[in-house]
């Protein structure tokens, strides 16, 4: 078998340099060689898979087609345990895989094979990005959508609802089978998906209506049972660290959660209104690409005049 390096200079012309200088960070502290020249910016992620798949003999996907893949396997496989060893199982019509992205991984692999069944299905290399989003994907698409979340509450009383909310995590992949931490969940994984700004909670006289602003227009997107408004509200605010006791006066917050490879700070605002508390919550995705100064003027220079 060769080494990992000596096929990343065959492929990729990784220089002796680079290679060099990686293996001696490996020697002081430790670590994979593919991960260090990653950081050193000597290689990138898909040159790594690419050396990798050749040298374990896998087949490499820069995408996954998992909008096609049967995703029943959400229902027995908890979404920390995928995202913990970055893999996803597809199931095709005439073809199933399991997509993972590190192939030392073994018992883990070992572990979800059988638990899905899966002998003999061969793996692949793909992504991380490209598996965590496959992961969400799946997970948003399970059963337990927010309007069916929502038509579940209709019939719920009010007291079990917000007892629910107690001692919950604040993890947005809970898995707490807890209405209300669904629909916050998903509410939030929805919007990021939406590349929203800002989510309002905006409660009226006989309804609750929640709208996500895209691109400076509000859309409307929701809108549950009034008697579990007391309880979402608390929800966020438990989750922003702030005073559910408190709702005659302004709070604000701050909820910092990850939904795959993207780091989302949010700032979390409540007002009282004559019909109960108003929430604003605006989402600042870390993770996404800013724009340099000289990106802006080379697309003013590109607008029509």
């Amino acid at each position: 078998m060769k080494l990992i390096g000596e096929i990343l200079s065959e492929k990729f012309n990784l220089s002796l340099d680079a290679l060099s200088e990686s293996l001696k960070i490996q020697e002081e502290k430790g670590g994979r060689i593919g991960e260090i020249l990653i950081r050193q910016k000597a290689i990138s992620e898909p040159n790594l898979l690419e050396a990798l798949a050749e040298q374990y003999d896998f087949e490499y996907l820069s995408t996954l087609p998992i909008s096609e893949s049967n995703t029943d396997f959400t229902e027995v496989v908890p979404i920390q345990f995928l995202k913990k060893y970055c893999m996803v199982p597809l199931f095709m019509q005439d073809n199933s895989f399991l997509a993972i992205n590190d192939p030392l991984e073994f018992q883990a692999h070992d572990d979800l094979k059988q638990l899905l069944s899966l002998n003999g299905v061969k793996a692949v290399l793909a992504p991380r990005s490209v598996i965590l989003s496959s992961i969400n994907f799946a997970y948003d698409m399970r059963r337990d959508s927010a309007e069916q979340v929502i038509q579940n509450m209709h019939d719920e009383d009010s007291d079990k609802i917000m007892s629910e909310i107690e001692g919950a995590g604040d993890l947005l992949d809970d898995t707490s089978d807890a209405p209300i931490i669904k629909l916050v969940n998903h509410m939030l994984s929805q919007a990021v998906k939406d590349r929203a700004s800002d989510i309002h909670v905006e409660p009226t006289q006989y309804r609750l209506n929640i709208r996500y602003r895209v691109d400076g227009i509000l859309y409307d997107m929701l809108s549950p049972p009034k008697h579990i408004q007391s309880a979402l509200i608390s929800r966020i605010k438990v989750m922003a660290e702030m005073n559910i006791a408190e709702k005659r006066l302004p709070q604000d917050g701050r909820i910092e959660i990850k939904i795959g490879d993207k780091n989302i700070d949010i700032r979390v605002s409540t007002i009282p209104t004559s019909f109960g508390e108003r929430v604003v919550l605006r989402l600042l995705d870390k993770t996404r690409v800013l724009l340099r100064l000289s990106d802006l003027y080379r697309y003013r220079q590109l607008e029509p005049h």
